[in-house]
């Protein structure tokens, strides 16, 4: 029994086709989605689209992230977004969804068991599962804390865009990493396989190479870096070197505002000291 776990597409579906290649050349036999599927990268639908194809070919488990988290509450109550500041990526991921992918996300759980015969359950979340937005990395003490509220043997989570295993005991946490943005230093999507052994699951980080360029193309074609302000540059150049420039240019951004309000023009402060722009 081998599963195939993605998480944090973001949008990118380029790099999501890639890794549905490489889980079917490796006969994963159950494919498991972790959240944040959608936003920062462009035409969000195509990666929606990807994700039912292979909920019709093969047996698939969903959960939501924090992303469909905000999407949804920008639905179901309104919100700030505008274009021309960073939440302009989420006003444009939202408007070029249908109502059919709402409808998916919504009916989505926070967190879900895979129980398989003659294996061990595994847990599924996206950050933890009492909340989307847990970030789990190594030695920062939460992976202990998180694996104390859960029953089963293996925790699968997201979210942190950190791919690592670490092991608590007899329980285990796999993070397969962000397929669509990853952080880690390698500029290429992440996911995990999970190999039933007769006594355990025996988890697998795995890189896969894809067109990142295809991507950027996609993004300046969309209009993604005008109505994004500075956010696509932070997202091009994240691509570029799986470095997380994002969370660099908003730290930044908030130390250069001080005790005051964080502006739009602290963000493009902060992503010209950066080099994000010139």
């Amino acid at each position: 029994m081998r599963l195939a776990v993605f998480s944090d597409i973001h949008s990118n579906h380029i790099a999501l086709e890639a890794c549905f290649e490489e889980a079917e050349k490796r006969g994963a036999d159950l494919w498991v989605f972790l959240g944040d599927y959608v936003s920062d990268c462009a035409c969000p639908h195509k990666t929606m689209e990807l994700l039912y194809t292979a909920q019709k070919t093969h047996d698939c488990r969903f959960v939501k992230g924090n992303r469909e988290e905000y999407l949804l509450n920008h639905h179901k109550n309104g919100s700030d977004w505008a274009y021309g500041q960073t939440t302009g990526s989420l006003l444009y991921t939202y408007e070029n969804m249908t109502a059919k992918d709402l409808y998916f996300i919504d009916s989505l759980p926070m967190t879900d068991v895979i129980r398989i015969d003659g294996t061990d359950p595994i847990r599924i979340c996206h950050g933890a599962p009492y909340k989307t937005r847990v970030e789990l990395k190594p030695g920062n003490g939460r992976v202990p804390q998180v694996l104390e509220t859960v029953q089963e043997p293996v925790l699968l989570g997201g979210h942190s865009h950190t791919q690592f295993t670490e092991q608590v005991g007899e329980k285990l946490y796999v993070n397969p990493g962000s397929l669509g943005i990853p952080t880690t230093g390698i500029p290429q999507a992440e996911m995990a396989f999970l190999e039933w052994n007769g006594q355990s699951w025996v988890p697998e980080l795995v890189h896969v190479p894809y067109d990142i360029e295809a991507v950027v193309r996609e993004m300046t074609e969309a209009g993604l870096p005008e109505c994004t302000s500075v956010w696509a540059h932070c997202i091009v150049k994240g691509l570029r070197t799986a470095h997380n420039y994002a969370m660099d240019c908003l730290n930044l951004a908030g130390k250069l505002a001080g005790s005051g309000s964080m502006t739009n023009a602290h963000l493009v402060q902060a992503a010209k000291q950066l080099g994000i722009l010139e």
